[in-house]
């Protein structure tokens, strides 16, 4: 699966204020680990930095960061055969605070969007025969309870990865899923997932 450095630039707003957050006496380590079909636990990795991968070329706009400012994140990560599904969770302050949080996100997102088309020899013979896309893209997104920012990218025939930055009450979520494959059916744990986050939380 193809990796991108993504390069952190632009700080968000603090997510939790002085106080005690509402969502301080949840366990959200306990809420993110649900039951999955298909995957297994997997190792972690770090948390993002950025709300989106890099344009490849370098020429895009840089992308929108999540500020360190968050603090520690609970965490849970799966995997399955074809795709691996990673959540982080933050407890805000409020749940105004989560929302704006998000909502300033979803702002900073529209740096998101790049549309990348190249043709390509997939055969060997010399012979350019084929055309491949590279497409970012970013829209609003709510369901199960949650409302936020989706950034998709999709590589013609290669991967895929989506995101969903989302709030519920005091809670911010990001579910990143990244798949080899450009089959959209494949994004649908990050769905369950979503939902199955949300009744732990009722």
């Amino acid at each position: 699966m193809r990796r991108l450095a993504a390069i952190p630039v632009l700080a968000l707003g603090v997510l939790a204020g002085c106080g005690t957050s509402e969502a301080s006496t949840v366990d959200l380590d306990e809420a993110l680990t649900v039951e999955l079909p298909g995957f297994v636990p997997a190792a972690g990795r770090g948390t993002p930095t950025t709300l989106c991968d890099a344009e490849p070329t370098g020429t895009g706009a840089t992308p929108p960061s999540l500020s360190g400012e968050l603090g520690a994140s609970a965490t849970v990560f799966y995997e399955q055969a074809q795709s691996t599904l990673e959540a982080y969770a933050w407890p805000a302050a409020s749940a105004d605070a989560a929302r704006q949080f998000v909502d300033e996100a979803a702002s900073a997102a529209r740096g998101c969007d790049y549309e990348l088309f190249t043709d390509a020899d997939t055969d060997g013979d010399g012979v350019l025969d084929t055309g491949i896309s590279d497409v970012q893209s970013v829209e609003a997104w709510s369901g199960s309870g949650w409302e936020g920012v989706r950034v998709h990218r999709s590589v013609s025939g290669q991967e895929q990865v989506d995101r969903r930055l989302v709030s519920a009450g005091s809670v911010v979520l990001l579910v990143v899923l990244r798949a080899d494959t450009d089959d959209p059916e494949v994004l649908a744990p990050a769905d369950d997932f979503l939902q199955a986050v949300a009744q732990s939380l009722e």
